[in-house]
């Protein structure tokens, strides 16, 4: 009888997380076996104060793998980014001057699409006229990096606005499996809201717009 009691009591906030848990393994159908290897940090909604610089460890070993700046220079805001420890490199591209490529979800990160360089220029206004993160909303930057003998990819999700010299690191991922590559943003996980929504099923969806349209 106790125990009858205490379920039928147990807090809706559980109830939710039971449905959210539902849903988001509704969402992964479909996924590769990949996917499943893939390390997310969850948010994180790191701001990098103008002049400074900030260091990312990716898979948690006690070395940093990334170094992201947001320099100030004679010619204005400069952000870039350094891949820590050969032989990481990242996804960019050359044009008399090493950049990074700014990344869409989906785009693949793996040993053919990696650039030629470990660091590049994101943004630097006139003075890198090909830089790709002068003013930009989660663009995702690709790298590999190494860890003990083997080498795995990963992407960092950021925020750019080079003329205001913000630069805001959303978060962050990597592939476990040694060697694989990975899409940006995958592993990415749905916000509560976006959960709550699959959570309620075509029929839930239906009634929200039914009441919105009402309204």
């Amino acid at each position: 009888m106790q125990l009858d009691q205490a379920a039928s009591s147990a807090p809706s906030a559980l109830k939710r997380r039971a449905a959210y848990a539902l849903a988001a393994g509704a969402a992964a159908v479909g996924a590769t076996d990949a996917d499943a290897a893939v390390i997310y940090s969850g948010p994180q909604n790191i701001s990098i104060n103008s002049g400074n610089s900030q260091t990312i460890n990716l898979d948690g070993d006690g070395f940093n793998d990334l170094l992201l700046k947001n320099y100030v220079f004679g010619s204005g805001p400069y952000q870039g980014a350094t891949v820590s420890f050969s032989p990481g490199k990242l996804v960019g591209f050359t044009s008399g001057l090493s950049y990074a490529s700014a990344l869409t979800a989906g785009s693949p990160i793996n040993s053919s699409t990696l650039g030629p360089s470990f660091f590049g220029s994101m943004a630097f206004g006139a003075a890198n006229p090909n830089a790709q993160f002068n003013n930009v909303t989660n663009a995702y930057l690709g790298l590999s990096f190494p860890s003990g003998s083997n080498t795995y990819y990963g992407w960092v999700r950021v925020d750019v606005n080079n003329a205001a010299g913000t630069f805001l690191v959303k978060d962050w991922a990597y592939e476990s499996t040694a060697g694989a590559g990975i899409a940006a943003g995958a592993g990415l996980v749905p916000e509560p809201a976006t959960l709550g929504l699959l959570a309620c099923g075509a029929a839930g969806i239906a009634a929200i717009r039914r009441q919105k349209a009402a309204a």
